[in-house]
């Protein structure tokens, strides 16, 4: 798996991370007024007074957060984590589709609790060579890629493009880097994350507010849940729907 930030707002600009954050102070403060001289003096900001605007900004309404945009690159996903992925409604979407190319080489991601057993892998791994030779005589029978692709497995590997804006992205990385979500989703999550304080190295509050912070209760049910899912031990999940919900996480 691999991500990328393509595009975002402030790229090309010598501080990518001052211009955003002052295009949102700019946002937040039009809901007062709508004057040159408010521009200037917010673009003239020094950077501790850009941070105290921005720790106001993360307490209040996130309407100011949609005017800071990010586009994503991420390859080598399964269709299992995308088919996830593009239920995020506020955010646009591009993806690879297999009705059009050519998927006679497919490669799929193997699930951590079939590859840690040698016997269970040796069944991925033969049910995999199966579809792969039903494509490929298939096609070789001139059917199409669209019609083909009905053998292939969920977890093939795909690529795709998003677009959302800050208060889309930090929603998601509310719901998604999270003991509920799927291990697969999480990584993804996780890297997005890293590819945006790259370049924002001020998001961290956005995306983790201290005031949800439960490190030690995380530890607790991190070790409760072990490598399984929490759909598998319902107990475990009942105790993170309840966290969810106090902390306001998951819609």
């Amino acid at each position: 798996m691999r991500v990328e930030l393509l595009d975002y707002t402030g790229k090309g600009q010598p501080d990518p991370g001052d211009y955003a954050a002052k295009l949102l102070i700019i946002a937040k403060s039009t809901r007062l007024e709508q004057k040159a001289e408010t521009r200037n003096m917010i673009l003239g900001m020094k950077p501790e007074q850009v941070k105290a605007e921005l720790d106001a900004i993360v307490m209040t309404i996130r309407s100011s957060w949609e005017f800071v945009d990010m586009m994503f690159q991420i390859t080598g996903v399964t269709r299992a984590f995308t088919h996830q992925f593009v239920r995020s409604r506020h955010c646009s979407f591009a993806q690879e589709a297999m009705r059009v190319t050519d998927q006679s080489n497919f490669t799929t991601l193997m699930p951590i609790m079939i590859l840690r057993d040698t016997q269970t892998a040796k069944v991925w791994d033969s049910v995999m060579d199966a579809i792969r030779i039903g494509y490929r005589n298939l096609r070789s029978a001139d059917i199409s890629a669209q019609d083909a692709r009905g053998l292939l497995p969920t977890n093939v590997l795909t690529n795709i493009i998003m677009k959302c804006n800050l208060r889309t992205f930090a929603e998601l990385v509310g719901k998604r880097d999270n003991l509920r979500a799927q291990g697969e989703y999480t990584e993804v999550v996780k890297a997005m994350t890293t590819e945006v304080m790259k370049v924002y190295p001020w998001v961290l509050p956005f995306l983790y507010p201290p005031r949800k912070a439960t490190p030690a209760l995380d530890t607790i049910l991190k070790q409760a849940l072990g490598s399984a899912s929490p759909v598998d031990m319902p107990e475990v999940n009942k105790a993170l729907k309840e966290l969810d919900a106090l902390k306001g996480t998951w819609g």
